[in-house]
């Protein structure tokens, strides 16, 4: 019963997809003549950002490394170059960001950067481990007292075709600009790709969900037992209970993987019901042999245990709905 109920929480994630909606590859070459979305106006500079690949992902630390091109077109002669800088991180080593090409001969004046950066963002585990993690890039300008905007080029952003981080899915992206407000009266342009990516349900669901299902498991397999049967009552504790110990031990150690969390997560929803319906059943166990040995009544103490089974797979499928779609 608690398997299904996992089971029919689960289907929309792992019905869920990644956003068809991906900008094509690039070229990290730049033509010279305008690309199609750059906006031809003073005070303003056009981005993009090519997303080659991803390395050093460290989902409890929400700590990553983009490798990627970043260009800037504009036709304001007074704006001499893109003096920009990442908001949520830097370069991951002095020449990390390197200015590889630049062409201001021209109306149209461009600048080809190609960076390599660790950026960090919060992550909020709430549905861990069928999560989804937004982890964004973010540039802010400098201004120098200028009236610069920032403004996307989406036709010529994208992420690369070999982008890859195992374990997740393949990455969508939105992207937003605005403004933002310092001391002092500092304002800076800013401009964000946020890269969404899924995690692979089927790897999460053996790593963090397979387990305290198997001890569910096999802790049910002991109301098969007969509570009257002294052996059978030994051999019933004693699983019982290694299944309650082992739960409680996967439970702590499955937290090494976990973020900081501000509210209950999926796996701690499932790890709390599953130990509960262990324990009830050990419960039980301890109850019915108590009976027998008050009572010698073999239907009494069957009928026990059959509503026992009842109620140690009600209460904690009860439980984890409150945990999980409530709290």
């Amino acid at each position: 019963m608690l398997g299904a109920l996992l089971l029919i929480a689960l289907l929309p994630v792992m019905a869920h997809a990644a956003d068809p909606a991906l900008a094509g590859s690039i070229s990290p070459g730049i033509s010279s003549s305008p690309a199609s979305d750059i906006v031809m106006a003073n005070n303003t500079i056009s981005v993009g950002i090519h997303l080659i690949d991803m390395y050093n992902f460290e989902y409890t630390a929400g700590r990553y490394t983009y490798d990627m091109y970043v260009f800037f077109f504009w036709t304001d002669p007074t704006i001499s170059t893109a003096d920009w800088y990442l908001r949520n991180g830097y370069p991951t080593y002095p020449g990390a960001k390197l200015l590889v090409d630049q062409d201001k001969s021209g109306r149209l004046k461009w600048e080809l950067y190609r960076v390599r950066a660790t950026l960090a963002t919060p992550i909020e585990p709430t549905d861990y481990p069928f999560d989804s993690v937004t982890l964004p890039v973010s540039i802010e300008l400098l201004t120098h007292n200028y009236p610069a905007t920032l403004v996307w080029m989406p036709n010529e952003t994208g992420i690369d075709a070999g982008f890859s981080n195992v374990g997740w899915s393949r990455p969508s992206y939105t992207l937003t600009s605005s403004v933002s407000h310092y001391p002092l009266g500092w304002d800076a342009p800013r401009a964000d790709m946020n890269i969404v990516m899924a995690r692979s349900p089927f790897g999460a669901f053996m790593k963090s969900i397979f387990t305290p299902l198997i001890f569910c498991f096999v802790a049910a397999v002991c109301f098969l037992f007969r509570m009257h049967d002294a052996p059978a009552f030994t051999l019933r504790v004693g699983i019982t209970t290694s299944m309650l110990v082992s739960a409680v031990l996967f439970s702590f150690a499955e937290q090494g993987s976990i973020p900081p969390f501000s509210r209950l997560t999926f796996f701690h929803a499932v790890m709390v019901s599953a130990i509960l319906f262990i324990a009830l059943g050990l419960v039980l166990t301890v109850i019915g042999y108590a009976e027998w040995m008050r009572t010698s009544d073999r239907e009494h103490v069957d009928r026990l245990n059959r509503l026992g089974f009842v109620i140690s797979v009600t209460v904690p499928i009860l439980l984890f709905a409150i945990l999980h779609f409530v709290l």
